[in-house]
């Protein structure tokens, strides 16, 4: 199996090849401007000699493979970047996220197939990626990329990063200091009842991050902003499947498949496709599209969760004792609460 390191660097070469079409697309949705991609120079991770090439701050670009990170670096200098992308709202974090992903899964080398993708505006590219801590045998290619103007500007992978998550690490401070928690004891009392006891408030307290509670009111509220009992939640891993069609047949109909068989559906090819999580939730629609060598999807419209209310009927004693022999049943379990009070 192959190595993320610099004997990578031909298979990078060869990835950016034959995904710069894909990459520049997806350049032009993110930003509006027409680029081109081609592969420069490559070879070992030297951090003096890309130090003085890489200056300032820009946007970076986290993809993560096995642990290990890969960065993109898209410097200030080059003017590739627009002003939105360094205090992006929610269209635009969304805007970027996708970009990273979609540059991955076009750049990437196959044997690295990112399966995690960041992106944010930092202050300072090299601080980050010293950071993130380039491994033993690190290597980096250049990206030249020609602007509309005509011309050309330098953009930067590198790879690998031991401690990838500590690329982006100014982009996930806290914007409001954080105010310490810990339950304090109200001297000179000894009344249990809110004196004498630890005052404590569970959305201050060590457990809850963002302690500044009252101020996400004010703020748009992301995913740094959850307790870290919640986020974990959230690195659960379920099944996505595209759903492109369906329709129900006889057991006899299916028995009598065999290769070569057509199977006719009441769907256009063009309809857009069911996206299904989970056990057959569908949460959105989307069409196919094209990426790389691969089949993939593009979301078209976000499907609202249906909202599913039971009716919960009140009983009075002598309805009971009518209907007694055949509880009425809310839900799944039979109401016998008052039992004991008919015998």
């Amino acid at each position: 199996m192959a190595e993320l390191n610099s004997s990578a660097v031909n298979s990078f070469i060869e990835a950016v090849n034959s995904g710069a079409n894909e990459a520049v697309s997806a350049f032009s949705r993110t930003f509006d401007a027409m680029i081109t991609v081609q592969p420069g120079n490559g070879g070992e991770f030297q951090g003096d000699v890309l130090s003085s090439k890489i200056i300032g701050g820009g946007l970076a670009m986290l993809l993560v493979s096995g642990g290990q990170g890969i960065a993109i670096l898209i410097p200030n200098s080059t003017g590739l970047i627009p002003a939105w992308c360094e205090h992006p709202d929610a269209t635009g974090k969304s805007k970027l996220s996708t970009f990273a992903q979609e540059w991955g899964m076009n750049l990437i080398p196959e044997d690295f197939f990112p399966e995690d993708f960041q992106a944010a505006v930092i202050q300072d590219l090299m601080r980050g990626v010293f950071q993130a801590q380039p491994a033993w045998e690190s290597a980096y290619l250049e990206l030249i990329i020609g602007k509309p103007d005509g011309s050309s500007a330098l953009i930067y992978m590198i790879w690998p990063l031991e401690i990838p998550n500590q690329l982006l690490l100014e982009e996930t401070k806290h914007e409001d200091p954080i105010i310490p928690g810990p339950p304090t004891f109200d001297s000179g009392e000894s009344n249990l009842i809110g004196k004498g006891v630890p005052q404590f408030d569970p959305f201050t307290g060590p457990d809850f991050e963002t302690q500044n509670f009252d101020n996400l009111h004010n703020k748009h509220r992301s995913v740094d902003d959850l307790p870290s009992f919640s986020r974990s939640i959230l690195k659960i891993k379920i099944p996505v499947a595209a759903v492109l069609a369906r329709a129900p047949k006889s057991i006899k109909t299916i028995l009598e498949l065999g290769v070569g068989s057509v199977i006719q559906f009441d769907k256009s090819c063009d309809d857009f496709l069911e996206i299904e999580v989970g056990q057959s939730v569908t949460i959105a629609t989307a069409e196919a599209v094209k990426v790389g060598d691969k089949f993939g999807f593009r979301i078209n419209s976000i499907l609202l969760p249906e909202e599913r209310f039971r009716k919960v009927e009140v009983r009075h004693e002598g309805e009971y004792r009518v209907k007694r022999d055949s509880p009425q049943i809310i839900g799944k379990a039979p109401i016998k609460s008052l039992d004991k009070q008919l015998k």
